[in-house]
């Protein structure tokens, strides 16, 4: 347990907050040394990750013909799913009780 007195300087702005918080009151950065790391490390994995709707684009779909049409095909019926989803989703909210 953390002693109730104790105070630490934020390595980010150098200014003294409580010691038993999890961020600095001045800045905002994570005090704790250790939860800052796993944090940055998971942040690193992260930026790894493919982004949304990264997985529909095709390589080199824009110097083939064929893969550039088969994309937006792809992209077309993901617009007629959710428009579908949509319209299921007003009709029901509008269906008297």
């Amino acid at each position: 347990m953390k002693n109730t007195n104790s105070i630490q300087k934020c390595e980010h702005c150098s200014i003294w907050t409580d010691g038993n918080k999890a961020y600095c009151s001045e800045c905002g950065e994570i005090l704790d040394l250790n939860f800052r790391k796993e944090r940055h490390e998971l942040q690193k994995k992260l930026e790894n990750l493919p982004l949304f709707m990264d997985w529909v684009k095709l390589n080199n779909s824009r110097k083939n013909p064929f893969l550039f049409l088969l994309e937006k095909m792809i992209q077309g019926g993901q617009l007629i799913v959710s428009i579908i989803v949509l319209l299921v989703t007003v009709f029901l909210f509008l269906m008297p009780g």
